[in-house]
């Protein structure tokens, strides 16, 4: 089974060993990072920090992300709003 991780399912997803499940309060924080592209590099390495600075308090922001190719559909877009 596959669960979109969004604002509106965060509620469903039990806690299990070892899965880190993001405060819903981090879903309300304000927008401070623009980032063009999906790419594993950028979810990986300046995502990874920002969402480790959320936790100790010291950015309190959210990433919004920007598609910026024209390869793939938008369809997983979609499903996470």
């Amino acid at each position: 089974m596959i669960m979109i991780l969004s604002e509106k399912n965060i509620r469903n997803i039990a806690k299990q060993q070892g899965l880190d499940i993001p405060a819903a309060e981090l879903f309300s924080l304000p927008e401070k990072v623009l980032q063009f592209g999906t790419g594993v590099l950028l979810r990986g390495l300046p995502d990874y920090f920002i969402d480790k600075a959320n936790k100790q308090g010291i950015f309190n922001g959210r990433v919004v992300i920007v598609k910026s190719t024209s390869q793939g559909g938008t369809d997983a877009f979609g499903e996470a709003l």
